[in-house]
């Protein structure tokens, strides 16, 4: 017996180590990750870490627009596990003025909103965030959402506006999307449907038609009402109402990132639209070195070529230190200007530092590899006006981009302070300034947290510091981690310049550029040597247009550049043929043409930064470049132009000894001494040369400087062989 009990407790004892053993995994990892306070688990149910996803809804709802929107849902279904959160789908609807987003069909609107209601949507937590009008059939959706947020301009009603008649199928459809999720009333949903309906609100919170309202009031029910439409008037309400009169609706947001913050969803996470997941057209486009306004304009072109095409997904390969400021800002503003349908994605396996990383900012989504550097010190570094200048300019385009632009800031500003932001009670946080922080919807729910800049130093992040922080979207060490996320071909096509592209290359060149001053200098002194002939003018005016046309391409010349210059041009004409003096208008006109030329070939007046003085050689080279080729015009007018042929005609050649002396004892055969003191009037305009009577003569005579009009009086102070010497007479 004593045997049999010590057996039974031998194995009684090796089946609890064996339990022990299978759960002691468990228990240690228990105490490694540290198990949370009572009060943590409490938070972290209250305010669970959401995830989210935009979906565009096109307006009206008609054709194929609600199977590509199911599609799209069920594409985001398929990747969910059951471990997985429910994510956020914001299901944006937005619609113009002036009825254009009206006529979506009933039973594809109904075929969505009942979708959307179903029991495969439950893994899905969906939201309408609603612009503009929203009438007709579109109605349905929101009134299928789990939750309506809307814009302050935002209406949401006329429902019926489309039909002539309201079936009674239209009356139990409204009824039976509306009661499913009763986020408005079925009664509001009917008012919105059919006109010969009215709609009251009884009581603070009921809603009720107008037959109800009639019982209600008989029966003595009825303590406070509200008549919200007319009869044959369709019920639309506008945001206001629907939130602080009805308190019907979550939240009155202007934008994803106001909205974001609301849900409490990162705002990075509201970056894609899965709307795009349909058919990809992509593209990959190559930004390596340094930032110059050739690169960006090469890759604009390529970009914008490449979506006329149809490429709706545009992949940056961006790997760069820096560079132009202004090729930077043009780069910026090209991606924001693209279409909402074109997908932009920033692949950084390497660096984007300096503002570099601003190109970045600009995309739809960034996706970076953890050892990657984002932003800190680079190629090009701001003054201090220029950083003042800089956070402007990213305030002004954060709400486009979609991103906060603090960070962004501090990534090119050492003196810009970032702090941790969080908001109590949930796992939401941003990295801002103060200057942001204070501009936020309900900033007093923001608390401020630790420094997260270090003084005199720009911020610059690694990889996976920017995927932690939501500065980043998405981890990728290369182009295969994009193809495959997205479901693209393992290899991109990189879109290659047609003939017009490289054209704008070589005209973009420095050395084309110096060559056409070069030339147009030559063939401008040519024409002011051989007048009449035009061929070294047409020359000119073909080479300078060039200079400023590759200048302009280059992103570094404008209006102002070739204004300076031909104003320059037209000064020295002025001097040489209209009015000579002491060369005022001459040295001007000079000083004029090279000013338009040396900042042609620079964006900035004077170097400030390491970058900028880099490019002062090319200012400098264009100077030199202009005085050589006015020694080569010199030499080219006087010792090759009179031997060209046909040209040669039209100079007035300096004569030789022999021809100047016969021409002075031609000249004294006129003797016009006896003029010298007498006075007289000029018929023509003397500008030096021209006519005048003196006496009862008629001879010819030259100004001494002055420019003098036909009628003025003039004293011969001087005889030169057959003319004379004239000055005007006071």
């Amino acid at each position: 017996m004593l045997r049999a009990r010590g057996t039974w407790i031998w194995r009684a004892e090796a089946i609890l180590l064996a339990i022990l053993a299978f759960l002691y995994p468990s228990v240690g990892l228990s105490q490694q990750d540290g198990a949370p306070a009572a009060g943590e688990v409490q938070a972290n149910e209250a305010a669970p870490k959401l995830t989210g996803v935009r979906l565009r809804v096109p307006l009206p709802i008609k054709g194929t627009v609600d199977t590509d929107v199911k599609q799209s849902l069920q594409k985001l279904l398929s990747r969910l596990t059951d471990k997985d959160p429910r994510p956020v789908v914001i299901l944006e609807l937005e619609g113009k003025p002036n009825g254009q987003t009206r006529g979506s069909e009933f039973e594809r609107s109904l075929a969505l909103a009942r979708f959307l209601t179903s029991k495969e949507a439950t893994r899905l937590k969906t939201v309408a965030f609603l612009k503009g009008p929203i009438e007709g059939h579109a109605v349905l959706i929101p009134l299928a959402c789990e939750q309506i947020v809307m814009h302050p301009d935002a209406q949401l009603g006329n429902a019926g506006i489309d039909e002539p008649i309201i079936s009674d199928t239209m009356r139990r459809a409204y009824q039976e999307i509306a009661g499913f999720r009763c986020v408005l009333p079925p009664e509001l949903a009917l008012g919105m449907l059919d006109p010969a309906l009215e709609i009251y609100r009884v009581n603070g919170r009921r809603f009720v038609d107008g037959t109800e309202y009639a019982r209600m009031k008989a029966d003595g029910e009825v303590a406070t009402s509200d008549k919200l439409n007319a009869q044959g008037q369709l019920l639309l309400l506008t945001a206001n109402q629907l939130r602080q009169d009805l308190q019907l609706i979550s939240h009155v947001t202007e934008d994803t990132r106001q909205l974001a913050t609301l849900l409490g969803i990162p705002e990075n996470q509201l970056t894609q639209d899965i709307a795009l997941d349909r058919e990809w057209k992509a593209a990959q486009f190559r930004m390596d070195g340094e930032i110059s306004n050739r690169m960006v304009q090469r890759t604009a072109l390529s970009i914008q070529d490449a979506v006329s095409q149809g490429t709706n997904f545009v992949l940056i390969d961006l790997k760069s230190p820096g560079g132009d400021p202004v090729a930077c800002e043009n780069m910026i503003n090209f991606l924001l200007g693209l279409p909402d349908s074109v997908h932009t994605v920033a692949l950084i396996t390497d660096e984007a530092t300096s503002n570099a990383s601003l190109i970045a900012m600009a995309c739809d989504e960034i996706a970076i590899a953890p050892n990657a550097s984002l932003g800190g010190p680079g190629s090009y570094a701001y003054t201090d006006q220029g950083r003042r200048d800089l956070e402007k300019y990213l305030a002004t385009i954060s709400p486009e981009a979609g991103r906060s632009w603090s960070v962004w800031g501090a990534m090119n500003d050492p003196n810009l302070e970032v702090f941790r932001y969080q908001r109590p009670g949930t796992t939401l946080t941003k990295y801002l300034s103060v200057a942001e922080a204070e501009k936020l919807p309900n900033a007093d729910q923001w608390q401020q947290g630790e420094l997260i800049t270090q003084a005199g130093i720009p911020l610059q992040l690694t990889g996976k510091q920017a995927l932690d922080w939501s500065i980043a979207d998405s981890d990728a060490s290369s182009i295969t981690d994009i193809t495959r996320r997205y479901g693209l071909p393992d290899e991109l096509e990189e879109p290659k310049q047609n003939w017009a592209h490289q054209f704008v290359e070589i005209l973009a060149s420095p050395s084309l550029a110096f060559f056409c001053l070069f030339i147009g200098v030559i063939a401008m002194i040519s024409e002011f040597k051989a007048p009449g002939i035009g061929v070294p003018g047409f020359v000119a005016a073909l080479c300078f247009g060039l200079f400023f046309w590759s200048r302009f391409l280059n992103g570094t010349a404008g209006w102002l550049e070739a204004m300076l210059f031909v104003g320059g041009i037209v000064f020295i004409l002025m001097e040489v043929l209209v009015l000579p003096g002491f060369g005022i208008f001459g040295l001007g006109g000079g000083l004029m043409v090279i000013t338009a030329v040396v900042l042609a070939m620079q964006t900035f007046i004077w170097p400030t930064t390491d970058y900028e003085l880099e490019q002062v050689p090319y200012s400098l080279a264009s100077i030199l470049v202009l005085f050589s080729a006015f020694i080569a015009a010199l030499v080219f007018a006087k010792h090759i132009l009179p031997r060209t042929p046909y040209l040669n005609e039209s100079i007035l050649e300096a004569p030789d000894e022999e021809t100047m002396e016969e021409i002075r004892r031609r000249e004294t055969i006129v003797d016009l001494t006896h003029l010298i003191g007498t006075t007289g009037q000029a018929v023509t305009m003397l500008r030096p040369g021209g006519k005048a009577k003196i006496g009862h003569e008629i001879v010819n005579v030259t100004s001494d400087g002055d420019v003098i009009q036909p009628g003025d009086k003039v004293e011969v102070v001087e005889v030169r062989g057959n003319y004379a010497i004239v000055r005007r007479k006071v």
